[in-house]
């Protein structure tokens, strides 16, 4: 996905659902999967911004994202 949408940041891949656990956005309500969610992480490890949507269709905009890591830096 980094690759085809050429962006200059590393995501992660949760295919065992260890992370989406620990960082609570597992959702037993909607089947057994998580709620959308990002999590921008700075270098140091902190959490620089978070999205968790209510549904599956709830996820901010590219600007919404965007915009929110700039205002963080």
């Amino acid at each position: 996905m980094v690759d085809k949408l050429l962006l200059p940041f590393p995501l992660l891949s949760d295919p065992d659902g260890r992370v989406i656990k620990e960082w609570d956005v597992w959702s037993d309500t909607e089947g057994g999967i998580a709620k959308p969610s990002i999590f921008a992480i700075r270098k140091d490890g902190s959490l620089a911004w978070a999205y968790i949507g209510r549904d599956y269709a709830d996820r901010p905009t590219d600007d919404e994202l965007f915009n929110s890591l700039r205002e963080g830096d």
